[in-house]
């Protein structure tokens, strides 16, 4: 039993019990964990934050094939797929456990925030599908990844910040059916693969470069926007390549700093040495300050998008110095649209230290922290492109100056084509999805109906503001929602809990292919039938507020997500059912109803459901207008009192 001593602890354990099950099954008691039952609970002890797989114990004495574990799909009794998107995990995903579960072929860890590399899934070789789009994965996938995954169908890896060459060895998944790339880094030229079952490819987005080769040829122009060096006769006509000696000089570049950085560290380790000194302990580096080092150095990509601006032109750098304020508009500027927070500009924001936040369809935030002890908000977005630079300030001046205790106005933007740098204050209680889904501390238990009440009514009153200041012209239909993208991950919470709208007045700047926002996930534009409108922001008010009430995850957050094992529960349906049953208090948050003065909520509560509903009614002439919806919702928040007598603050 040598090997045991050698082996990881954790994997130790799985492997230990794997071997005492087979080798002396007399022993156990009925109380044992099956080994499917073990190797999720070692799984989930592998994630932070996983408060969300409550139901994934052994204390009922059932597996999880028995007990209905969460997001755990069962086939003949036995473990066939994992549905873990969406519910606000981190930290490892251990591949170890997945390798007991014999029958699995599906796994999904899709909208979450699990960072690093890409994880080691490669050995789990008899998977069909794999999901991990919108995550914060990063790094190159080794071109030798897929080699023994022939039976994979599906790969959904977009909208992470992969880099280097998409792997050759993707050739080998023969039988491979959707292939998603998009809004990643991938670099250098599109492998020819050959998979004659392929029927839906996404590349967008990327940095990649050179002629499409012939075998994507039934794929539109749509599969490969956002790549600015490629080209293809089927896709962009007689388009020709663009010169790409500048990437190649940027490889020579970077071969040049690896160089250079091998040989400062065999300096610096003959240095140490010879002056007696201990030698560098490169294995020993602490595992936590690797992972902000490469946090660091993400947000210094962000940062280089401002910095190349500045190339060929004059260096204003948007200081109050250089040019009163940070304002001037020029390319390598950071125009000042909101002063409350005070006046930097970009050398300030350069030099701010920064952690990554999180990611999303349109791009990645980052908290800054700028040596003014000023802290921010800077969001990366990309696809932008639907204004000119003079339409473009304009509209973000006017976003900039909008003022209401519910809407959060963005502080500085930088412009640049194919990205811009949106810049808000840190809120640093975080967002309402993060608090009702993610946190399980403080801030979670003090969500009693009072402050849900407040909630509600503060996200519908910022959403009537917005209305007011961007109305829609009866002549015109198909003006755009003026919110356009409200979800609980876009409601900031202040200390005292009020609601602040962020990440509104988007839908103008969005090219027209992009359909990112939530309000396209409205039912009439999702089918095709209009655009995204001011009653499309209704339906989005609707699921906030059957959120907040059930405490469920929305499936109306994940668009094409839910078809594909993206987890969630459809409120809307839930609600809407419950209400034509008189059964509005079986799908309220239980953590509300148990509490002290539960009882005496409920009546208000299901007053909310029913106003939840009649906005999220599928034909949009159904729903109720905004202006009514938010009467309806300061009534049911007046009555929201708590047992002595006190109104929500």
């Amino acid at each position: 039993m040598v090997f045991l001593h050698r082996c990881p602890r954790r994997h130790c354990a799985l492997l230990l019990l794997v071997v005492l099950q087979v080798l002396t099954p007399a022993c156990f008691s009925d109380d044992t964990p099956s080994p499917e039952t073990a190797a999720l609970l070692l799984l989930k002890n592998s994630f932070t934050n996983a408060t969300s797989l409550s139901s994934w114990t052994n204390s009922t004495g059932g597996g999880p094939c028995d007990s209905r574990w969460d997001g755990v799909i069962c086939q003949k009794g036995s473990v066939a797929g994992l549905d873990l998107a969406g519910v606000g995990l981190s930290g490892d995903i251990d591949v170890d456990a997945l390798a007991q579960l014999a029958d699995l072929r599906t796994v999904s860890f899709a909208d979450n925030y699990f960072s690093g590399g890409i994880p080691a899934l490669n050995r789990l070789h008899t998977l069909r599908a794999i999901y991990l789009s919108r995550n914060l994965f990063s790094g190159d996938i080794p071109g030798d990844f897929f080699d023994d995954m022939t039976r994979l169908k599906k790969l959904c890896i977009n909208d992470n910040d992969f880099t280097g060459l998409i792997p050759y060895s993707l050739s080998r998944a023969s039988a491979m059916m959707e292939l998603q790339l998009q809004n990643n880094h991938f670099a250098g030229t599109i492998p020819a693969l050959v998979l004659p079952s392929l029927s839906a490819f996404n590349v967008s987005n990327n940095e990649l470069e050179g002629v499409i080769p012939d075998v994507y040829s039934k794929f539109n122009a749509s599969s490969f926007l956002g790549n600015e060096n490629l080209c293809g006769e089927a896709q962009f006509g007689d388009q020709p390549c663009k010169e790409v000696v500048a990437s190649n000089g940027k490889v020579a570049a970077i071969f040049v700093l690896v160089v250079f950085l091998i040989c400062l560290v065999v300096y610096l380790i003959t240095t140490r040495e010879q002056k007696g000194e201990e030698p560098l302990d490169l294995d020993a580096m602490n595992d936590e300050k690797v992972m902000e080092a490469a946090k660091e150095v993400r947000f210094r990509r962000v940062q280089s998008i401002a910095k190349e601006g500045e190339v060929g032109q004059s260096r204003r750098m948007g200081s109050a110095e250089n040019n009163g304020g940070g304002g001037g508009g020029g390319a390598g500027d950071l125009v000042m649209v909101n002063e409350v927070k005070g006046v930097f500009g970009l050398p300030e924001l350069m030099k701010a230290s920064a952690e990554v936040m999180g990611g999303g369809g349109m791009g990645s935030a980052y908290k800054a922290v700028m040596t003014s002890g000023v802290a921010v908000v800077v969001k990366r977005m990309r696809d932008m492109n639907r204004m000119g630079k003079e339409a473009f300030d304009g509209h973000l001046q006017r976003l900039g100056s909008l003022d209401h205790p519910n809407v959060l106005p963005p502080l500085a933007y930088h412009y640049r084509k194919d990205e811009k740098l949106f810049v808000y204050e840190y809120i640093p209680k975080g967002s309402l999805l993060y608090v009702l889904h993610g946190d399980r501390g403080i801030d979670h238990a003090s969500l009693d109906w009072p402050r849900r009440a407040k909630i509600a009514k503060g996200v519908a009153r910022g959403l009537a503001y917005l209305h007011d200041q961007f109305p829609s012209d009866e002549a015109e239909a198909a003006a755009p929602a003026p919110h356009g993208n409200l979800k609980s991950g876009n409601v900031l919470l202040a200390p005292d809990f009020e609601p602040l709208l962020v990440d509104y007045g988007f839908l103008p700047l969005l090219n027209p292919t992009a359909m990112t926002m939530q309000a396209h996930r409205a039912p009439e534009v999702a089918a095709g039938s209009g655009p995204a409108t001011q009653r499309s922001d209704v339906f989005c008010l609707g699921v906030v507020l059957l959120e907040l009430l059930t405490g469920k995850f929305p499936s109306q957050y994940l668009g094409d997500g839910a078809k594909a094992g993206g987890g969630g529960t459809d409120v809307v349906h839930w609600a809407t059912y419950a209400v034509g049953e008189g059964r509005e208090a079986e799908i309220l948050d239980p953590t509300i109803v148990a509490g002290p003065h539960g009882a005496a909520w409920v009546p208000e509560m299901k007053r909310l459901v029913r106003v939840g509903v009649d906005c999220s009614a599928a034909e949009p002439e159904r729903r109720i207008e905004l202006r009514e919806a938010v009467a309806r919702i300061e009534e049911v928040a007046a009555g929201g009192r708590d047992g002595a007598g006190q109104r929500p603050s």
